[in-house]
């Protein structure tokens, strides 16, 4: 009985504790802090609460921030801890310089995913990976893709079989065959999974992952109590198949690095082509040398998150970006002028032609503006005691910024709730130059931006581009809602909200 007893005084400790970080700030800031809190759910039940009322995840957060321009932070808990969530630029530039100060927290349960891939990792295994990879994304080596781009997008395109357009499977489709030849070379972008579309099954993935954690009461409180044993102890069937799903994604990553990996062995004068046979080419031929070593799980955890990142970011953003289209027909010719313009009669989209579809790139970081792949970053814990200009973050607590609190922000962006492609610059920068950068950071900033950004905006204007010259785009009237979840990405639920009509 006295265990018992021990156990319910410790529970509510660990769910209290929070609630008194929350209490103090809101005491001593005042106007400046906004404040939620919902034991071990936190900011979680705002999400999946408004999902439920306003078909909208965020629509909650944005409408209350909106509602208290002069808050700097949100306060809020993220299970057991205290959650700071920064609202200014000024904070998140400078929060941005200190990421070494941090550990993110892991979003995906499943630490044999991608727990030690670049997105999770930090130190000097974070700078070793970033090295290794930095080369495989810089511009001029990327505009060698766009060709390849060209083809898979104009192959998955061509010949839709009805009226519907499936906006996010087609997206994914493209999307995921691009970085497995881009990264992972041929033979492996022809493998098939289970007889599916590798990149369909990642959608499916991520969905399924992100809804569980983000409106399953039952698994968000299991997952406060048990962390990464969330799948091994009293699994629902839910939670065995979406196990399930990982394992057979993990199997079929292990099988196709295992080919290459023995290509590598046999092949002395193996030409170096993507960013699989450089890092096999360290782990075999230079491991001795690297510091820290690099390990085979390493290779396919780098080889999967490369492969969701990749694959998820870029399909959304294209998912989003053809739901206002279709929404605005008047903007959709507009832009449609602007590509028959540009390519002049041309089918190949070229670098030239990109760097001159100003109203395309306009449109897409409007897109990124009003519906961010990422309006928040993911929450990091802090492994020290620090300040942010004058707040304090103890050891323990956990940080993130609100990338959607200044990008629909009046004093950044006049009316901001309006798609207004003329705010941008052909390059994706902001014309007005006195609008503090780090108001809109849809990629991130800093040391540990999105290191596949200029990827997914070439990606994205090919793909829009192609689209607009075969189909034009119109809502699906007999859709009367449509739904923006939080699915570990921020987007668009997968339905039919879309219908195309050929050109």
């Amino acid at each position: 009985m006295i265990y018992i007893i021990l156990g319910i005084l410790a529970l509510i400790y660990f769910i209290t504790q929070p609630l008194i970080v929350v209490i103090y700030f809101k005491i001593k800031y005042g106007k400046r802090v906004i404040i939620q809190y919902a034991p071990m759910l936190g900011l979680l039940r705002t999400l999946s609460q408004s999902r439920a009322i306003n078909g909208d995840a965020f629509q909650a957060l944005s409408v209350l921030i909106k509602n208290n321009r002069q808050a700097d932070i949100l306060v809020t808990n993220l299970l057991f801890r205290p959650l700071i969530v920064f609202l200014k630029p000024n904070y998140y530039k400078i929060f941005m310089q200190q990421h070494e100060a941090y550990t993110k927290f892991p979003m995906i349960v499943d630490k044999r995913l991608v727990s030690k891939g670049m997105l999770m990792e930090g130190g000097a295994k974070w700078k070793q990976q970033r090295k290794l990879l930095g080369a495989h994304f810089e511009y001029n080596k990327l505009i060698n893709l766009i060709p390849m781009i060209n083809d898979v997008a104009e192959k998955k395109l061509s010949g839709l079989p009805n009226s519907i357009f499936p906006a996010m499977n087609l997206a994914s489709s493209i999307t995921g065959e691009v970085v497995l030849r881009a990264f992972f070379g041929e033979d492996i972008a022809k493998l098939s999974l289970n007889g599916q579309d590798p990149s369909l099954c990642v959608t499916q993935l991520i969905t399924r992952f992100g809804q569980l954690i983000t409106e399953s009461r039952f698994f968000q409180i299991k997952r406060a109590l048990l962390e990464e044993k969330v799948f091994s102890l009293f699994p629902r069937k839910i939670e065995k198949d979406l196990f399930e799903l990982n394992t057979v994604m993990l199997d079929h990553m292990k099988k196709a690095i295992k080919g290459r990996m023995e290509k590598l062995k046999n092949c002395k004068d193996f030409v170096h082509q993507d960013y699989l046979d450089v890092y096999l080419d360290a782990y075999l031929n230079k491991n001795d040398q690297m510091d820290p070593p690099i390990t085979e799980d390493e290779i396919l955890q780098q080889s999967i998150t490369l492969y969701f990142a990749g694959t998820e970011t870029t399909a959304n953003l294209v998912t989003t970006a053809c739901y206002f289209l279709a929404e605005n027909p008047h903007l959709q010719q507009e832009i449609y002028q602007e590509i028959l313009e540009i390519l002049n009669g041309e089918s190949i989209i070229t670098a030239k032609h990109l760097q001159n579809l100003q109203k395309v790139t306009g449109f897409l970081m409007e897109c990124l503006r009003l519906k961010p792949v990422a309006p928040m970053l993911i929450s990091k814990k802090a492994l020290q005691d620090v300040y942010i200009m004058d707040i304090f973050i103890k050891k323990g607590w956990y940080v993130n910024y609100m990338v959607l609190s200044n990008a629909q922000n009046q004093n950044y962006f006049p009316n901001p709730k309006q798609i207004d492609i003329t705010r941008w610059k052909s390059d994706g920068t902001l014309k007005d130059s006195t609008i503090d950068p780090f108001a809109f950071v849809p990629f991130s900033a800093g040391g540990r931006n999105c290191i596949g950004q200029y990827l997914a905006l070439i990606e994205s204007k090919i793909v829009i581009s192609k689209i607009l010259m075969k189909y034009k785009l119109k809502l699906n009237e007999k859709l009367i809602k449509t739904e923006w979840i939080a699915k570990i990405t921020y987007g668009l639920s997968n339905q039919d909200y879309i219908t195309w009509e050929a050109r």
